[in-house]
């Protein structure tokens, strides 16, 4: 589904994160999520809704495809396209990346992809939305994995050089002047840094990003166009942030079914011509 918007409106984009629903049948935690994210799309207009991964709590889960069609049957109910990322828990149980990515086939209004590249199962993608005829926004999404592969440690997965290589590959004209935006659900090692600069929110736990640092951030640097990140992961951290001109910002942790002491909710993001700004929606 194309993403489109006009000249007199901004495009809202609704960012869930962390929604940790368990197997079926859902236990009481997993319905009141369901139930807070129905009631929030059916009073609010998005343009977008932008999950950022750990969809499931993998472990527990063993009908992934059930699971995730209670999940699909409230999104359906709106037309706002859907795109999704994945996080480290969605592939703990019995389901791949490529598994998942096909149940996405249960979406009504999956969100066109463009110049998607996979690596070690793990696929980075644009979302293109065009305002009047012209491309005005680029939207950037990695997935940023589960956990690192080497054997003496047990750190989160770096984004791979091959990720960071797409990136600077992709066939997009933009400057700074332009208003682009990435998603991912592990946030950068950059968080660290900008937990010290916060402009709204909290952080309630420690930043976990991964340990290896593999350069994405500094690409963003030198290609000037994305202005902010909006990551996932850390369910007691719903910080917004300005690390050296980039925007490193977390959602809200969005599911009951898992750990953290913040109100459950969702990150609204709003693009302009001439900027973004962002605001919680807290259930």
């Amino acid at each position: 589904m194309q993403l489109t918007t006009t000249a007199q409106a901004p495009f809202q984009i609704c960012q869930l994160t962390d929604i940790h629903l368990g197997d079926i049948p859902l236990n009481a935690a997993s319905q009141k999520t369901l139930t807070a994210i129905d009631n929030l799309l059916q009073t609010h207009h998005f343009d977008l809704i932008m999950i950022t991964g750990d969809l499931l709590w993998g472990k527990e889960v063993q009908h992934p495809g059930e699971v995730l069609s209670e999940l699909f049957s409230v999104l359906n109910k709106t037309e706002a396209p859907v795109a999704i990322t994945y996080g480290n828990h969605d592939t703990e149980g019995t389901a791949s990346r490529a598994t998942l990515r096909e149940l996405e086939s249960g979406l009504a209004h999956p969100a066109d992809k463009h110049h998607a590249m996979t690596i070690v199962d793990r696929e980075s993608y644009t979302l293109e939305i065009s305002r009047e005829g012209q491309l005005a926004h680029v939207l950037y999404v990695w997935d940023s994995g589960a956990y690192a592969n080497q054997s003496d440690t047990n750190q989160y997965a770096a984004i791979e050089p091959e990720q960071i290589d797409w990136f600077n590959r992709l066939p997009y004209a933009r400057t700074t002047g332009h208003q682009d935006l990435g998603f991912l659900h592990i946030p950068l090692p950059e968080y660290w840094l900008a937990g010290h600069a916060i402009l709204t929110g909290v952080q309630g736990e420690s930043v976990c990003s991964p340990m290896t640092n593999s350069g994405l951030f500094h690409n963003l640097l030198r290609a000037q166009n994305v202005h902010a990140l909006f990551a996932g992961h850390d369910h007691d951290n719903n910080f917004t942030a300005d690390y050296r001109g980039i925007g490193l910002n977390y959602g809200n942790v969005t599911g009951y079914n898992t750990y953290g002491s913040l109100a459950r909710g969702a990150r609204l993001i709003t693009l302009n011509p001439d900027g973004y700004d962002t605001q919680l929606c807290l259930f």
